[in-house]
């Protein structure tokens, strides 16, 4: 009867060193996983918001003939206002936004004015950092998306 007890007490302890040893790796993998997630879903903001700018710069681009303010029109600065607070890091002043008018060959057009058939290219960059500790070492400290537009003809 003795003999029992016995085995049943070394089994207890067991149980509990394998919940130990499985506990560490499965949360990492769980923080993995939502790093991951998250890293998904502002990668994703990051595309949309760069998408929703270059649309809205391609159709209201400049301000003046020389183009230099391409993005300040009302129009595109409230869409720039409206992605930094939807998109999650965009108003971190890390984050940029970088605005270009470009040719068919994706050349940067330096003091010219953006015409129709030439391009917007719009660069979004936003901050990011990992939460689970060996995933830093890997990941990447910047997620970027960058979209190309038509000008259209009036």
């Amino acid at each position: 009867m003795r003999s029992l007890r016995r085995a049943t007490t070394h089994e207890q302890g067991q149980g509990l060193v394998e919940f130990a040893l499985v506990l560490i790796p499965f949360l990492f993998l769980l923080m993995g996983i939502f790093d991951l997630g998250r890293g998904i879903y502002i990668y994703n903001g990051a595309a949309q918001a760069a998408r929703e700018i270059a649309r809205e710069t391609a159709m209201y681009p400049c301000t003046t003939a020389t183009c230099a303010d391409l993005g300040a029109s009302p129009e595109a600065a409230a869409v720039i206002a409206t992605q930094r607070r939807l998109v999650p890091g965009l108003a971190d002043p890390a984050a940029s936004i970088v605005i270009t008018c470009t040719d068919v060959t994706d050349a940067a057009m330096s003091n010219t004015a953006c015409t129709p058939n030439d391009y917007v290219r719009v660069r979004v960059s936003i901050p990011f950092s990992v939460l689970t500790p060996l995933l830093s070492m890997v990941a990447p400290t910047t997620l970027s998306s960058t979209t190309h537009v038509d000008i259209p003809s009036s």
